[in-house]
Parts: structure tokens; C-alpha cells; sequence
């Protein structure tokens, strides 16, 4: 559909004024409400949105990144929430229109922490411009969104647009040392620069142990060492723990406090949810979204958890979506990964069974919903069950 379509309902509604594409202008020439004629929306809001929120003290940052946007940045919020009082987006406000949303919401806030999320090429510079964060972090670069804007190097340029205008900026940024994409900026960024993971020159990741417990990291900064501990579920996470603790250093607060606030977050729902079914068996619920790097880390963590020794396991698993054309290659290499565990039982939702290449197929979300209750009534003995797919899959549905 084209939003110029409803104009007339959006001042019904009560806007006070919009912009308008100017081919689309002698449509409205009629109508006695405001209306601003621009060459390109994106621009115009761009512009709009710089200009209102120009006057705006407190720092604002930027989160971006293929994976892990979402969880580093309500770590960072749990962080700085012990500090003062923080505005951040909620969890689907993650665009240019989004963003300007929950920016409206300032009212003498300490910190502002946005997610910067992108779907075509140029999203993220837009974003950039239009807000002009005063510090970010890139996560990761992975094939989410690479069908939508021509591969994985796209997704990078895409990216990598924060970097560029931080630096234009003299703004800090933090980076992933250990993303084989993300190196060739940290060779070229020469402004204030943080770098974490194992190979990390500031915040050094030298452990991480998942257990039902928890996730516990260990990691070393300027000489000494600090093990934090999350009550959630995942290796990825000591990697998002870290990029909350770097930026949050950033914004002055001692790595013991950092690591001391993490103590109180937890995960929500649908990303690595454990709940217990009855006494024999366990559901994980990781079915919020699924892409490559998570669908690797959801299982692994799932082996490293619930023990062959101990329990029966089970994945219902289903398509990734929106990987263009290594489609094929990332099922096929995932079907790779789940053959060399030991797993008691696959199932699988989706399109791409055929290149995942094992197990036994089910046609939609609801047969899979069947086998949870069916092994819920008749197992006596202990099982693990996971559920993990792309969100359109809708295997988050189950045991909701």
C-alpha cells in the first residue's frame, strides 16, 4: 500500500499537519490542512526529526547489529537504570519512525538507548543522521535481511554506515573484535575505539559456561579480572554482556557496578525461555526469531545444557527467513550441525526441509504443537524439547 493513501484518515484522526511526496501533492491541493511537500519522505523526516530533537542533553545510543540488538541493549538499560533515569526504545521501535517515537518521550532523561535496525540498504545511515547518537556499537555482521538488500555485503555496508558517521563525528564506537566483518573497520576507525570478545583490546572475553543456572563469563580489563553472571541462557550472551559493559564504560560507569547490574537481568520471552512442562519434561521456548549465528548458538547452548546422559532431546526447529540466496547453503549447513549431535529426535517446520535434509517434516506450527502435548501426556522420563525458527514460522506459539 502507499501511505499518501491515508492522509485524509491520519487528519481525521488529528494530525495537525504531514509531509507529502510532491508527485503525489495535486492529489491533496484541495484540503485546508497543512501540508509539506518534499522531494524524498525519507529526507523530509530525516530533517524533521534532527531539527525537533536537537536540544536534547542527555547522550543517546546506538545499537545496531545482524544479532543481539535487542538483549545488549536492555542489558545496557539494566546498567545505566542503577545510575539514573534512561529512555529506551521498546522492542519492535527499532526504525527512523520508531525511534522518533520513543524520543518524543523525553522528559529530563539521564540516557537514551536505541536500537538501530534495517531492512534495505542506507537504513542505518538514515537513522544516523537523522538522530545523531552520541555513541554506538555494531555487534555483528550476519545474513539477516540479506535477501532484502542484495547479500552479506550489503548487510555490512549497511552497517558499517554507523561507524562512518561516528567517526565523521569524533563520536566513540564499540566493536566486536571477534567478527571477521567488523575487523575492517576497527582498522580503519582512528576516534575513541572499544573492542571486545576474545581477541578484544579492552574488554577481553576468556570464558563462558551456560548451565541451567545461568550464563557465567569471565573477561579482563586494563589488568584485572572480572567473572559476571546473567540469569539467562546462551554463549552469544557473554558477547552481549560485554558490548553493554564497553558502552556503558563509555558513558562512565565502573565495569564492578556494570557487572553487578547484570546479576538482576533476565531474558523475556521467546529467546531461550526454559519452562517445565510437568516433572519429566522441559520446554525451551527460543522460537522468537531465528537467523544462522542464533539458530548455531540455540542449539549449541541446548547440547551444553540438557546432557545425553540425562535427558532425552528433542528439536523441532524451521525455516530462516529472508537469507536470499545462501537460502539453501545456511539450512543445509544447519542440517550439517544437528547431524553431528545426538539428538533423540528432529522435527522440522518449513519450505527448506529439503536442504536441512533430516528428520521428520511437519507442515505448520500446529502439528508441532501436537508433538509438545503428545510427548507432555506420555513421557516419563526426562526431556528436553526446543523450539527455534524464523517468527513467520510461528513455533513461538506453543505452550505460549
Amino acid at each position: 500500500f502507499n501511505g499518501h493513501d491515508f492522509i485524509p484518515q491520519a487528519f481525521n484522526n488529528g494530525a495537525v499537519a504531514t509531509l507529502c511526496d510532491s508527485a503525489h501533492l495535486a492529489e491533496y491541493v484541495d484540503r485546508r490542512e497543512p501540508i509539506i511537500a518534499v522531494d524524498s519522505i525519507e529526507e523530509g523526516l530525516e530533517k524533521i526529526v534532527n531539527v525537533i530533537f536537537s536540544d536534547i542533553t542527555a547522550p543517546k545510543v546506538a545499537i545496531t547489529g545482524s544479532t543481539g540488538k535487542t538483549t545488549t541493549r536492555e542489558m545496557l538499560v539494566k546498567i545505566l537504570e542503577s545510575k539514573g533515569k534512561v529512555l529506551n526504545s521498546d522492542r519492535n521501535y527499532n526504525t527512523l519512525w520508531g525511534n522518533a517515537k520513543v524520543l518524543s518521550e523525553y522528559d529530563d532523561h539521564d540516557y537514551i538507548v536505541l536500537e538501530f535496525a534495517m531492512d534495505r540498504k542506507g537504513e542505518i545511515g538514515w537513522q544516523s543522521r537523522a538522530i545523531d547518537p552520541d555513541l554506538g556499537a555494531i555487534l555483528n555482521i550476519g545474513f539477516v535481511h540479506a535477501e532484502n538488500v542484495g547479500g552479506i555485503r550489503n548487510v555490512y555496508e549497511t552497517k558499517k554506515d554507523l561507524a562512518d558517521y561516528l567517526h565523521r563525528s569524533g563520536k566513540p564506537l564499540v566493536l566486536n573484535a571477534d567478527d571477521n566483518w567488523l575487523k575492517k573497520i576497527e582498522a580503519q576507525y582512528t576516534y575513541q575505539l572499544l573492542t571486545y570478545g576474545y581477541e578484544g583490546k579492552d574488554f577481553r572475553l576468556i570464558n563462558s559456561d551456560v548451565s541451567l543456572e545461568g550464563t557465567e563469563f569471565t573477561f579482563a580489563h586494563e589488568g584485572e579480572e572480572f567473572t559476571g553472571f546473567i540469569k539467562a541462557y546462551g554463549k552469544d550472551l557473554a558477547y552481549n554482556s560485554l558490548a553493554a559493559i564497553s558502552l556503558a564504560d563509555l558513558l562512565g560507569v565502573d565495569v564492578k557496578d556494570s557487572v553487578k547490574a547484570l546479576k538482576e537481568y533476565t531474558a523475556f520471552e521467546g529467546r531461550f525461555e526454559i519452562k517445565e512442562l510437568n516433572e519429566y519434561v522441559t520446554l525451551v521456548n527460543d522460537a522468537y526469531n531465528a537467523n544462522p549465528t542464533s539458530m548455531r548458538m540455540s542449539i549449541e547452548t541446548f547440547d551444553d545444557i540438557f546432557d545425553e546422559s540425562e535427558y532425552d532431546r528433542v528439536l523441532i526447529l524451521g525455516d530462516m527467513k529472508e537469507l536470499g540466496k545462501v537460502t539453501q547453503e545456511q539450512h543445509r549447513l544447519l542440517g550439517e550441525l544437528v547431524k553431528r549431535k545426538n539428538f533423540t529426535k528432529v522435527y522440522y517446520v518449513g519450505d527448506s526441509y529439503k536442504d536441512f535434509g533430516l528428520g521428520e517434516k511437519l507442515i505448520n506450527w500446529y502439528q508441532a504443537e501436537v508433538i509438545v502435548e503428545r510427548i507432555k501426556r506420555n513421557v516419563r522420563k526426562k526431556t528436553a524439547i526446543l523450539l527455534k525458527a524464523s517468527h513467520s514460522v510461528g513455533l513461538y506459539n506453543i505452550e505460549k
